[in-house]
């Protein structure tokens, strides 16, 4: 019988899903297991790359880029394991960890899924969101009133250390059952916040811990590294990742309903003009041109309507693929 079964989706990056599974081999052994790669539309033989190495490996093509959940699903449906673990291709084991998680979860019957800590390459801890408050950072407030939004996005309190409001995906062991009775990831989701929506409807069944004891290595934009040079660009307003932020809004929507999504546009639709209005006074006081070096502007109100094109479809939550085109 199998324990796991290790899913990973599989972008054009057979370079790394090798390294990865180098590591599973090389730090599990108390378990059995098998490894199942969901590829979504490679260029090349990324299949025969990654069985010259692994000619066991289960191979499974969606046929076109079908983003992370339905990928995700797809493995999960044909997996035979007691437990089933999501794995970004992006990550590396220098610890049992898949050992001491199925462990972990043996012990916790209460648990219906269990994740790990992140630490970059040189093993110091990645800071990373575990709690449904991360919300906040989607408003734009100025700086001074930052404080003033945790009065509106309280933390939940848990008496139990390790337990999260969701585990992200990078390494997420779930029990089948989580999996049978939930449906899986949210198929409307293209990438990004599959994993928080899973999280809470996850929840209802059994707690999420994110266990002390496992880690995993990150190389956190690892299948995209272009995000590095993108970051650079980065400014108060414009910080949003078009396809991060899209989902974002669509999880807002299905877990906090119409209301919270509608205000969280309205303030972002009010901002457009007052980004202009700003900068407009800025230059007056400083003797330029009104309307000159209004770059920002102009891609923050591009982005805004990039997300107002779906206004309706997430109001009323019509069925949508939520992919953006490059």
């Amino acid at each position: 019988m199998v324990t796991v079964s290790i899913i990973i989706v599989n972008y054009r990056t057979p370079e790394l899903i090798v390294e990865c599974i180098k590591t599973i081999k090389q730090f599990t052994s108390k378990v059995s297991y098998e490894i199942i790669i969901v590829d979504n539309a490679s260029k090349g033989d990324d299949e025969g790359y990654v069985k010259s190495y692994f000619p066991k490996i289960t191979w499974l093509s969606t046929g076109y880029n079908a983003g992370f959940a339905r990928a995700n699903n797809a493995g999960m449906r044909i997996a035979k394991g007691k437990y089933l673990l999501l794995l970004n291709s992006d990550t590396k084991l220098y610890q049992p960890v898949i050992d001491i998680c199925v462990e972990n979860l043996e012990k916790r019957p209460d648990a219906i899924a269990g994740g790990a800590n992140q630490v970059y390459p040189d093993l110091t801890p990645r800071t990373f969101y575990h709690t449904f408050t991360f919300r906040k950072d989607f408003w734009i407030v100025p700086p001074k009133f930052r404080n003033q939004l945790d009065r509106f996005f309280k933390q939940k309190q848990y008496q139990d250390p390790e337990q999260v409001d969701y585990i992200a995906a990078a390494f997420l062991m779930v029990r089948k059952e989580g999996f049978e009775k939930t449906g899986g990831l949210d198929e409307e989701f293209f990438l990004y916040g599959e994993d928080v929506e899973w999280g809470y409807r996850l929840s209802k069944l059994g707690k999420l811990l994110v266990f002390n004891d496992c880690n995993i290595i990150h190389e956190e934009w690892g299948s995209k590294p272009e995000r590095y040079k993108e970051a650079e660009n980065y400014t108060y307003f414009n910080r949003f990742d078009h396809q991060i932020q899209l989902s974002n809004l669509v999880w807002i929507r299905k877990q906090f309903g119409a209301f919270q999504y509608f205000l969280l546009m309205l303030h972002y639709w009010l901002w457009v003009p007052t980004f202009y209005l700003m900068k407009i006074v800025s230059n007056c006081i400083h003797l330029k041109n009104p309307f000159s070096e209004l770059e920002n502007q102009k891609k923050f109100a591009k982005m805004i309507g990039i997300f107002s094109n779906y206004f309706w479809n997430i109001i009323l939550k019509k069925p949508t693929f939520y992919k953006l085109s490059k």
